[in-house]
């Protein structure tokens, strides 16, 4: 009888345990899922992807949540009612400029990229059936993450968006943005990335110029070393003939030179002779005059 009611209250006790850990199980969150279109929306999941809890982090979240209970809905379920309630009161439009931003806050890997896949079909599908285009995109961050857009208000997703505006514009703030649409700061984001392709662009091209330029000089200090060098040897090739035309110049000088002195000496010769046969006569011309 003792064995038998051992055994009855060894039953309970671990049927207690048990419960117990299964509720411990259902009410701890082991992911937090965040829908941001404007209305910002967070779901708290436990380990069997029911929700615990659904936050709203503005006025739209909260009318997106009006007469709406998520709590131990599926997750699935509970992302397909928030992006069908968003579709009935106007924040997704029919003109498919629409954003739907879902972000999963686990330091549990594979909850995060179930989480990821499962919820982008449930969304995309929700869509469809609602006649609405809109862009989809999902990501997963750490729960330090989840912690740090806590303490501003916003959502981890919205908080990636904004800093990413901030890598673009370091002016920006959070308060700036917090409570834009994603359609709205995605809009920003491109116009901020084509304006710095656009500066990017234009220091190159200036970059670009400034080498044109400076080859153009380089060019042109080329073509003056080439005209100097010309120049130089013109000078020394005419240098060279002049010192030929000089020699040659010399030379004929000397000749005329020897020519005239030669000329000299065969006139003074020819004057001595006369004078040598001048004075020859005379003495024969007094010799006769003696006689």
């Amino acid at each position: 009888m003792k064995r038998k009611i051992a055994l009855v209250l060894s039953v309970v006790a671990l049927s207690s345990l048990g419960g117990g850990v299964y509720a411990h199980a259902k009410t701890t969150p082991v992911a937090y899922v965040s829908v941001d279109i404007n209305p910002s929306i967070e779901l708290s999941v436990n380990t069997f992807d029911q929700v615990i809890s659904a936050e709203a982090y503005n006025e739209d979240g909260e009318k997106v949540l009006e007469d709406t209970n998520l709590v131990n809905s599926d997750v699935d379920d509970a992302v397909k009612n928030i992006i069908t309630n968003a579709v009935s009161d106007g924040y997704i439009k029919e003109d498919g400029t629409s954003a739907v931003e879902i972000t999963t806050a686990t330091d549990k890997d594979n909850v995060a990229t179930k989480l990821d896949e499962s919820l982008k079909q449930i969304a995309d599908k929700s869509l469809e059936e609602n006649n609405i285009e809109a862009t989809v995109e999902t990501q997963n961050v750490a729960l330090a993450r989840r912690d740090e857009a806590r303490t501003l208000g916003i959502t981890p997703g919205k908080l990636n968006l904004i800093q990413k505006l901030q890598e673009l514009d370091p002016t920006i703030s959070v308060e700036d943005y917090k409570s834009s649409s994603v359609k709205d700061i995605q809009k920003k984001t491109k116009e901020l990335k084509k304006i710095n392709n656009n500066e990017e662009t234009t220091v190159k091209d200036d970059a670009n110029t400034g080498g044109n330029i400076e080859s153009g000089a380089n060019q042109d200090a080329v073509t003056e070393d080439k005209i100097s060098n010309s120049s130089s040897k013109s000078n020394g090739n005419g240098s060279v003939k002049k010192e030929e035309n000089s020699d040659s110049s010399s030379k004929k000088e000397e000749n005329a030179t020897a020519v005239e002195k030669s000329k000299d000496n065969s006139a003074k010769t020819q004057k001595q002779s006369d004078n040598g046969n001048s004075n020859s006569q005379n003495g024969n011309k007094d010799k006769n005059k003696n006689n």
